[in-house]
């Protein structure tokens, strides 16, 4: 027998339920896509939305941007003053360093102005003379004296002053130091100093003692028990000095407060601390303090430094210097002696360590008064 192969193929049942089937899913694809809330309708939507945001941000900038420009263009932004930044300050350098390294020398002039008071009542009863005097604040020059063991750099005036100081009697002994001193220090103090008047030490400091030794002076250092004993009260109170038995602590160029009158003693012992001498440059151990103490002017001036001697009786001096000679004025003796000294003022001043020189400022080598340092 004949094998007859059996034919299959896709029946039209089949395929009306396949294009009933496509057709459905083509109506639903074409409703999502192209319906009012279709898919192309959303994207035009979400495009629109983001144009309109993007021109109402441009148009709030351009709003902001006109605002400010108006504000730039205002006659109130024109007025506006800008300053200019200062350059920062130049330090200048401690004067103390600047003597240390040589740069500035001993006898160099400083330009140094004193903010002291204007003037200066000297006490006619504690000067001794029953007279008040007022002494003015001059305008000094200043040259570099020395350097302190503080590290304080002193001045002293190139000159004494014009103005002169009568001293006179036990009162002007008993006070001599106190005076000088407040009055250079009232007159003549600044910012960042202190003033006093010049004294004997600062001329024994600085001597060759192996030219001339003032120790070995006539006298220097020697006792004696004067049988005329009526004494200043202040010399009660000097170191070395013996007053019925009791001796003193107080230096020679020291003094604090104001002492008035006279005493007798019952005993008393005197150390003789006066001394003179005619100096020239080889006394000192840098010739510089020769032109500063004793060739700078002919009129004398005070040392605020007490000094005595004694033989039967007891002399009580304040020193002074008269150009090359180191001297001393009596005022008062144990005996009842009395005299008066009228003498110019040589003022000194210590700058504190920090005090700072501005060596920027051209010209200034301290060779001269116009050429002196500049103090910031």
């Amino acid at each position: 027998m004949r094998n007859i192969k059996e034919k299959r193929g896709i029946t039209l049942i089949a395929l009306a339920v396949t294009i009933v089937v496509i057709l459905i899913l083509a109506g639903v694809t074409i409703d999502v896509v192209f319906s009012e809330n279709g898919i192309i309708n959303k994207a035009k939507e979400a495009a629109n939305s983001m144009n309109n945001a993007v021109a109402n941000d441009q148009a709030e900038l351009n709003d902001l941007l006109e605002e400010l420009n108006e504000i730039m263009n205002s006659e109130w932004n024109n007025n506006i003053e800008i300053p200019n930044p200062e350059p920062p300050e130049e330090e200048g350098t401690p004067i103390g360093d600047l003597v240390d390294d040589g740069t500035i020398k001993i006898g160099d002039y400083v330009a140094y102005t004193p903010t002291g008071e204007v003037s200066y009542p000297v006490n006619g009863t504690y000067s001794g003379t029953g007279s008040d005097q007022v002494i003015n604040k001059e305008n000094l020059n200043w040259r570099v004296l020395d350097v302190t063991d503080e590290g304080k750099v002193r001045l002293i005036s190139a000159t004494p002053t014009a103005a002169q100081v009568t001293l006179q009697g036990a009162n002007g002994y008993n006070n001599a130091v106190y005076l000088l001193d407040e009055l250079c220090n009232t007159l003549y103090k600044g910012e960042n100093a202190t003033a006093k008047s010049l004294k004997i030490e600062d001329i024994q400091d600085k001597m060759n003692l192996s030219v001339w030794d003032y120790n070995n002076a006539t006298n220097y250092g020697s006792t004696a028990s004067p049988y005329k004993k009526e004494y200043p009260l202040i010399f009660a109170q000097e170191k070395n000095q013996i007053v019925n038995g009791s001796k003193g602590n107080l230096g020679l160029s020291e003094q604090t407060s104001i002492v008035k009158g006279t005493a007798t003693a019952n005993s008393i012992t005197v150390q003789w601390t006066n001394w003179s001498n005619s100096m020239s440059e080889f006394n000192y151990l840098n010739s510089v303090y020769f032109e500063l103490y004793n060739k700078i002017s002919t009129n004398s001036f005070w040392l605020s430094s007490r000094c005595h001697n004694a033989s039967s009786s007891v002399g009580f001096y304040i020193r002074y210097i008269d150009q090359i000679n180191i001297s001393s004025k009596n005022l008062f003796g144990s005996d009842g002696y009395e005299s008066s000294g009228t003498y110019n003022i040589r003022p000194v001043v210590s700058l504190e360590s920090n005090v700072e020189i501005d060596t920027s400022v051209a010209g200034r080598d301290g060779t001269s008064p116009d050429k002196a340092w500049v103090i910031k």
